[in-house]
């Protein structure tokens, strides 16, 4: 046998021992944390906390709403609002906390997956000022609100199916 077809057949059986860990299930855990100690006593690591709440500051002071005057932002925010010290006359609303993504996968510590800036509105309900991955630096639309639907201090944890997982539920052939 020559050399190309030996080296052929020890790559081919390796393939099932790259693709073992594709049919695992993948959790999305979403936490809306206050602060770095909420963040900590709810189990996850100080650099974890403090990365999450940092990228989430820098995205406030980057790429917050933004008001023209102190009663608009009060009508989108209540009196959760806060002059921008470094624009004199701009308001934007004060951050509330942030939201921490982290994807989990069985037997592996959680890995990190980004921050956004949490607000509250004059209702008492909390929306997150996330970057729309379909949107681009230029439109209006880069970055959106969306509600949080995680109380905060906490987390919660969504599954979402793995790289070898059945999709026979979305295939309309049953199974």
């Amino acid at each position: 046998m020559k050399r190309s077809r030996r080296l052929a057949l020890i790559a081919m059986t390796q393939v099932p021992l790259l693709l073992a860990g594709c049919g695992e299930e993948e959790k999305l855990r979403q936490g809306f944390y206050t602060s770095v100690e909420a963040c900590k006593s709810d189990g996850n690591s100080d650099e974890v906390c403090s990365k999450a709440m940092q990228a989430a500051a820098e995205a406030h002071a980057k790429e917050s709403p933004r008001f023209g005057s102190r009663d608009e932002c009060i009508r989108n925010y209540g009196d959760n609002c806060t002059e921008n010290p470094q624009q004199h006359g701009v308001w934007m609303p004060l951050l509330t906390g942030f939201m921490l993504s982290q994807l989990l996968h069985s037997g592996r510590a959680p890995m990190y997956m980004g921050a956004n800036p949490v607000y509250r509105t004059p209702d008492g309900r909390y929306n997150e000022w996330y970057r729309n991955p379909g949107g681009s630096p230029a439109a209006a639309g880069f970055r959106q609100m969306r509600a949080v639907e995680v109380a905060p201090n906490r987390a919660v944890t969504l599954s979402r199916s793995g790289f070898g997982s059945s999709g026979s539920g979305h295939s309309g052939r049953g199974g």
